[in-house]
């Protein structure tokens, strides 16, 4: 297995050398194979590796799971980032199914923990035979190419060294090792769609074809250079239809059908901020009143409207107000500043430096106060905005960084940035510039916090 792992690393460039790399580790013989194999070739590689650890609090016995994973901390003597959160009592609060709410405060927390701790890769767990469940339980929701793909070796920041390796190698790998793991007794609930298909559908295939975990692997690979092939020909389409008001439809009806669908579906996700509930009767709903020409509204998720005309797509209510850039605000230490304009509240207090330096939630922000230079101020941003984001080794525009977290268009020219004497602190709820994470030594932090009014 350490062959396989090592071989992937080179073969699809998931490392450079040099790198910082947080271990996503859960207790399981997947995630801990990880972790093990990850340290054994670290010197090939350079490697600092951090370990983090989320106890979900779905089950009872998690702590059997963080024992382990301490176990692993301290025998190979690498630092350990944990944390507990109610994922049930946020799935009814949010109105989300178990497994959604947990992908979610997973994901929060792993890229919280990344950004703390300078790690600018993740490394995830997944095997071979996870992205053959995937693929099947895709295929049985009647997922398009992009579903069809499963998971990816990489999607920055994460990185997924296992998918050549099935889970039984990584079982025998920790007990080759005598790598202690604890199973997760839920895994056998095949009450769950995942569950099932592990257990009762994929062996049910490998009397068909003995390799069909490997035939679901490979064809998965093939989807995703299909895909790729895809979203470069939405991108190409896009850039000459999407316009400051809508997505040109004149054009748009001069293009083949499968691309009007691809360029509208990559027009929505752009807008919507993916495409996770996208269905494709939405697309279908739009192409249809494109094609007869006529103006209709339909009713995207989130009871969000895109509204067709002769001439134009667009996607959204009207505002209720009009937002402008502001001119630089000062914010006072300590102190609050509202901003009523902006529609935000920040408020900066000196405090002990906490026990953890992950921010309880991406709306709050440690800060090394010697590294200031004040006073310190909140703007909107301008054209060519850059900073070096925690974690990073290079600079990244505004931007870029609004994009990618997904803030929606309308909102990205007055989204508040804060700013001392030389640059880009905080570009809020996103991510600190690097030069001011709190230092080994520092002992009275600087917390702004910032919420919606």
């Amino acid at each position: 297995m350490l062959e396989k792992v090592r071989e992937a690393i080179e073969r699809r460039q998931l490392l450079l050398g040099g790198e910082h790399v947080l271990v996503a580790v859960s207790g399981g013989a997947d995630s801990l194979a990880l972790l093990y194999a990850l340290y054994w070739l670290r010197k090939e590689h350079a490697l600092k590796l951090t370990i983090a650890h989320l106890d979900h609090g779905i089950r009872a016995d998690t702590g059997e799971d963080l024992k382990v994973v301490r176990r692993a901390a301290e025998d190979l003597g690498l630092p350990l980032v944990y944390e507990k959160q109610d994922v049930p009592a946020l799935a009814r609060g949010r109105k989300l199914n178990l497994e959604e709410a947990a992908r979610i405060v997973r994901q929060e927390f792993l890229e919280r923990a990344a950004g703390e701790v300078g790690a600018a890769k993740i490394a995830l767990g997944h095997t071979r035979t996870d992205l053959a469940e995937t693929v099947l339980l895709h295929l049985l929701r009647g997922t398009g190419p992009g579903g069809l793909r499963g998971l990816l070796w990489e999607s920055p920041p994460y990185i997924r060294p296992l998918l050549s390796c099935s889970r039984g190698e990584t079982r025998a790998f920790c007990r080759e090792h005598a790598i202690p793991f604890h199973d997760d007794p839920t895994n056998q609930d095949t009450r769950y769609l995942r569950n099932a298909i592990r257990l009762e559908l994929l062996p049910l295939l490998s009397r068909y074809n003995p390799r069909a975990e490997e035939a679901l692997a490979r064809a998965a690979e093939l989807w995703a250079e299909a895909e790729e092939a895809l979203n470069w020909a939405a991108r190409r389409a896009l850039e000459e239809l999407e316009a400051e008001d809508g997505l040109d439809l004149v054009g748009l009806r001069g293009l083949p059908p499968g691309v009007q669908a691809l360029a509208v579906r990559a027009f929505l996700a752009e807008k919507l901020g993916g495409t996770r509930r996208l269905e494709r009767v939405h697309i279908e709903e739009i192409l249809r009143l494109v094609g007869a020409e006529k103006t209709g509204e339909v009713a995207l998720p989130g009871g969000i409207p895109a509204r067709v005309s002769r001439n134009r797509l667009i996607v959204g209510r009207a505002p209720a107000r009009k937002t402008v850039p502001i001119p630089p605000r000062e914010l006072p230490i300590p102190g609050e500043l509202e901003l009523p304009e902006l529609g935000w509240r920040l408020q900066v207090v000196l405090i002990p430096r906490p026990e953890s330096l992950v921010p309880p939630s991406p709306f709050v922000a440690y800060l090394d106060p010697a590294k200031l230079r004040p006073p310190l101020f909140v703007r909107t941003r301008r054209p060519g905005d850059r900073l070096r984001p925690l974690g990073m080794a290079g600079e990244k525009k505004v931007k870029a960084l609004l994009m990618e977290a997904k803030v929606p268009r309308e909102e990205r020219d007055t989204w508040p940035l804060v700013c001392d004497g030389a640059g880009i602190v905080w570009v809020v709820g996103i991510r600190i510039a690097d030069e001011y994470k709190v230092g080994p030594e520092t002992r009275q932090v600087l917390k702004l916090e910032a919420e919606r009014l």
